[in-house]
């Protein structure tokens, strides 16, 4: 069984969520995104870090917020 992975890097999370980079950086360094459940550190020990998103996740969390208001 071949699953594709609900990890996605930075560019493919902004598609699918409509969100941009800056929202994603934001709610991760806010902490409305929780690391290892909403994001992870692609490879900790590169010079610059790359992110991945869990965009089910996240997206079920958009719509969260979006209903509690």
């Amino acid at each position: 069984m071949n699953r594709k992975s609900p990890w996605k890097n930075t560019a493919e999370a902004c598609q699918r969520l409509n969100v941009s980079r800056w929202t994603l950086s934001q709610m991760r360094r806010d902490h409305t995104l929780k690391k290892g459940h909403h994001w992870k550190v692609k490879n900790p020990s590169a010079a610059r870090l790359t992110y991945l998103w869990h965009v089910d996740r996240i997206d079920k969390l958009q719509g969260k917020v979006l209903t509690a208001d």
